[in-house]
């Protein structure tokens, strides 16, 4: 076999590698009813925990007990969670109308922490020194950050309820 031979077959190996790696991700599954509401409630779960783990890393880097880059760190393992909740809430296919509003308003509410989560980020780059005076995302004081954080969980919260969730 000739070299330009070759080249052709490792290129249809890697095409039909390709094809057969993202084949699996593109196919929808089906779900009843109730698997896609703990689906939803799963995500929400998991955006619940993030926005904890946003508020611990809030106070302590407030009362100095945090420095700004490990914040920033935990802040950027919180963006990441709720990436992967916002994820979980996109690929669902709901099979019914509920849990279609279910997954739409669990989508709002990771969607809201996670801009308070990239607020949290601003601002402690802020605080750390950065140079963000006056750009209008950024909270002015912990309290403030805190307060939409709890506005934002409780979004999380009444979804996670709506899912049927804890």
């Amino acid at each position: 076999m000739t070299v330009t031979g070759w080249r052709m077959v490792a290129r249809g190996v890697v095409v039909v590698a390709v094809l057969a790696g993202t084949t699996a991700c593109t196919v929808a599954s089906h779900q009843q009813p109730g698997q896609a509401s703990a689906a939803v409630a799963d995500a929400l779960s998991e955006a619940s925990s993030a926005a904890e783990t946003t508020r611990i890393t809030v106070e302590l880097l407030s009362a100095g007990r945090l420095t700004g880059p490990v914040a920033d760190t935990a802040l950027l393992d919180q963006l990441r969670a709720l990436d992967d909740a916002e994820t979980a809430l996109t690929t669902l296919v709901p099979p019914d109308a509920a849990s279609s509003d279910q997954r739409a308003t669990g989508l709002t509410a990771v969607g809201d922490v996670t801009d308070v989560v990239v607020h949290a980020r601003e601002w402690g780059a802020a605080r750390s020194g950065g140079d963000l005076d006056g750009a209008s995302a950024v909270p002015a004081t912990a309290e403030e950050l805190l307060a939409d954080l709890a506005t934002a969980t409780e979004g999380v919260d009444e979804a996670l309820a709506e899912a049927g969730g804890p």
